[in-house]
């Protein structure tokens, strides 16, 4: 069985990476914590509060997968097991992705709307 810990992130699509990172700084005085290079683009991370807001850089197109939300789960230690149980909730799982190199994994699912969550089980 899996739980929800809290939201960790909203992640997004930006067309102009650096004027959508002020955007967030400025108006809601948003840190930035050191970008991430994802799928060959540049993510800014920004913070507010415990909150994390992913600014993907989409000047070549939106990326695949974004905008998309991610919960953090206390949940089993192999990700199959946690598949297998929400696909007994007749979820349908997109994908999986391990953390390497740190421990953990993420699970990719569609709510009925199709907004995309990112299920995200670390080891505590």
């Amino acid at each position: 069985m899996f739980e929800a810990k809290n939201m960790r992130s909203w992640n997004l699509n930006a067309d102009d990476l650096e004027a959508t990172v002020d955007f967030y700084k400025s108006v809601l005085g948003a840190t930035e914590t050191p970008r991430m290079t994802i799928q060959g683009v540049s993510v800014a991370h920004l913070k507010v509060g415990d909150q994390v807001i992913g600014v993907f850089d989409a000047s070549s197109g939106p990326r695949p997968g974004v905008p998309h939300h991610t919960f953090t789960l206390v949940g089993p230690q192999d990700s199959a097991d946690l598949v297998k149980e929400l696909e007994t909730m007749g979820i349908k799982v997109e994908g999986v992705r391990p953390h390497a190199p740190r421990p953990g994994y993420s699970v990719y699912v569609q709510d009925p709307d199709q907004n995309r969550l990112e299920l995200s089980v670390e080891p505590e």
